[in-house]
């Protein structure tokens, strides 16, 4: 008898497919509390956008903090996290110095194997995550994405070249729901023959092919399979775990799962999580084909929905997943998996909604994809696509190795734990937000009005109060809070200013004007002395950026006298107005700014690509029409320049 692994991914499905809001640190635990009851062989808790979802979530801890909580509660537990070989959890390509960080906190909190992929299957973004890992005595299972294109020799290649940097393992995935039941055999038959290493698989189910897959790759000698308790396609009614376990009964193959406690489990996780989970059904013609076409990820084909709705285009679902293969096709056929995905499907929202025509806007990260920012494309480039509607010159794009030093500098105010750092280099205003709750946490139980004190200093960029300093807390948590209280509604409902004391050896510092709401007028704001400024193209204000070719950008021309001419910026893209390059930072520009050709006036953001609006022309910023994270439409007017 052959025992085949099983590797739990719920948890990380969880966090995907649930509203972060709804997971506090003892649903985590109780989750954690049933699975534990199940002999799973690894758990793997990090990999798509569970790291971004777990900052948003309500448990008070970072990703790394949560491993570390899961790991401590149940030293029992083998951790793993599936990453990127170069974008690591997040959207970007990051330098050596992050990628180090990252897998030195990931192992010191509890992760054991990392499963590593790259969108492009490049070799050359392997080599450095993989030894990092092995430095820090992990295991690395390389990843390959499966690409039904290319020959099983094309896999041999590829696997002999993982193991020969240190992989122990290999894991074929399969993002794009091509894999047949009777490649998925013929492939592990191969590879099993050829190699003496361990070879997984990991697939969805959006096709229903995933248990006849699973099975088939375990006949051709396959070791381990992928199975979330969170169903994977959007018609399942319960997890695939138990028809795989019924497809294995009377073979030579086992696990060690006993039946009756998944059972259990899953009757209580379909109690208690399967009513949170997003009802985000997508009755397209894809999924229901009986051409075995390249299908999107669910968790883009959610994404492309989502930002469809916002829109009020949901209707051209189809037109826009048509034009994300196209793309695909087009610019050499790499694979959808995280960051490309959202690359193409960006675009072909460009293409097919904004646009009048394909390809009339681009963004700097399909310029970077075609330029091999992210690695060697597996095929050709169309030659018409490439010379004649957008890359006649060469582009050139470099990595902000001074990243985390930057990110470092930023947060000092509120944190210098490497982990939140982290965090904020891969999701800057989130990670803001995060720590700006966990800052006031102990407020809100000082002060009586809890959800408006939390709610003013979520919201606003504060001073913080010197009786909240973090160095003090567990001190403070000694002080009579009801004298504490009296003081400070004293400060606040009389016409004391400041007032300062000592209590239980502890010296406090109350000043009215560090609690209440700060409120600067427009011409505040505009008389300040802030001047315009370039950004990086990679600059660590938000998730991502790009530059829409400025001469799309819409331009409307008013007569003020003769001599004078005012031009009015209108966004070419629906999105989100953002007035600097970073929370917290100076604006781009105000009113009085004077700009020139290619400064940079603004940034739109839509489907989590941040792209910078640029100004075409010499002149002055007579008027800003919207606020800072306002919700823009297209053709919407921006701002106005007088132009010199």
């Amino acid at each position: 008898m052959e025992k085949i692994q099983v590797i739990d991914i719920t948890i990380r499905d969880i966090f995907q497919s649930v509203e972060p809001k709804f997971i506090n640190k003892k649903i985590l635990n109780r989750i954690i509390e049933q699975l534990c009851k199940i002999q799973f062989d690894f758990f793997e808790v990090l990999g798509g956008s569970s790291f971004e979802k777990m900052i948003e979530s309500s448990t008070g801890l970072t990703p790394f903090e949560i491993i570390y909580e899961i790991k401590n509660k149940n030293p029992q537990l083998r951790l793993q996290a599936l990453i990127g070989a170069k974008n690591l959890v997040g959207l970007e390509v990051y330098p050596n110095n992050v990628i180090k960080k990252f897998i030195k906190k990931c192992c010191q909190n509890g992760i054991e194997k990392f499963k590593v992929y790259d969108s492009l299957n490049d070799i050359e973004n392997f080599k450095y995550t993989v030894s990092e890992i092995i430095e820090n005595g992990a295991k690395c299972q390389g990843t390959l994405i499966y690409d039904d294109l290319e020959p099983n020799e094309f896999y041999i290649s590829q696997i002999d070249k993982l193991l020969s940097i240190g992989c122990s393992s290999i894991c074929i995935k399969d993002v794009e729901s091509t894999l047949t039941p009777v490649n998925a055999y013929r492939l592990f038959k191969d590879l099993t023959s050829y190699f003496s290493n361990e070879f997984y698989l990991s697939a969805y189910n959006l096709r229903g092919m995933q248990v006849i897959n699973y099975y088939n790759a375990c006949m051709g000698g396959a070791s381990g399979i992928d199975i979330s308790f969170i169903p994977s396609s959007y018609n399942d009614l319960s997890p695939t775990i138990f028809p795989f376990l019924l497809s294995i009964k009377n073979t030579d193959y086992y696990t060690e799962i006993e039946y009756a406690k998944l059972l259990e489990v899953f009757q209580w996780i379909k109690t208690n999580l399967y009513p949170l989970i997003k009802n985000e059904l997508l009755y397209s013609r894809f999924i229901y084909s009986n051409k075995n076409q390249n299908l999107l990820p669910k968790w883009l084909l959610s994404n492309i929905n989502k930002q469809l709705e916002e829109i009020g285009e949901s209707s051209k679902i189809d037109i826009v997943l048509d034009e994300v293969l196209k793309i695909k096709n087009e610019i050499g056929n790499p694979s959808l998996a995280t960051p490309i995905g959202q690359i193409i499907g960006s675009q072909a929202i460009l293409n097919t909604i904004i646009s009048d025509k394909r390809w009339e806007i681009t963004n700097d990260e399909i310029k970077k994809l075609i330029s091999g920012y992210y690695g060697k494309l597996p095929r050709e480039i169309n030659s018409q696509i490439l010379q004649e509607q957008l890359f006649s010159t060469q582009v050139q794009f470099e990595t902000q190795n001074n990243i985390f030093e930057q990110c470092k500098e930023e947060l000092k105010d509120l944190s210098e734990k490497d982990e939140d750092i982290l965090c904020y280099v891969f999701f800057p205003e989130k990670t803001l937000k995060f720590l700006k709750r966990k800052r006031y946490e102990y407020a809100a139980d000082i002060i009586d009005n809890k959800k408006q004190f939390f709610f003013q200093h979520e919201q606003q960029e504060m001073p913080v109060p010197s009786f909240l300093d973090n160095s003090k807390a567990a001190k403070l948590k000694d002080i009579d809070l009801q004298k504490l209280r009296d003081i400070t509604n004293l400060v606040e409902t009389s016409n004391i200013d400041e007032i300062k004391l000592e209590i239980d050896g502890i010296k406090i510092e109350i000043n009215k004007k560090s609690l209440q709401q700060k409120s600067y007028s427009v011409k505040e704001k505009q008389d300040k002395s802030i001047k315009s400024k370039n950004i990086l193209d990679k600059d660590l204000g938000y998730e991502k950026e790009n530059t829409l070719n400025s001469p799309k950008t819409e331009y409307e021309f008013e007569d003020i006298n003769k001599d004078k001419k005012i031009v009015e910026i209108k966004s070419p893209i629906v999105g989100v107005f953002y007035s600097s390059p970073s929370p917290g930072a100076e604006p781009f520009v105000v009113v009085g700014s004077k700009v020139k050709k290619g400064d940079t006036l603004c940034i739109i953001e839509a489907m989590k690509l941040m792209n910078k609006i640029n100004s075409d022309y010499d002149g002055t910023i007579s008027e800003i029409l919207v606020k800072n994270e306002d919700a823009v439409e297209y053709d919407q007017t921006l701002m106005k320049i007088i132009i010199e």
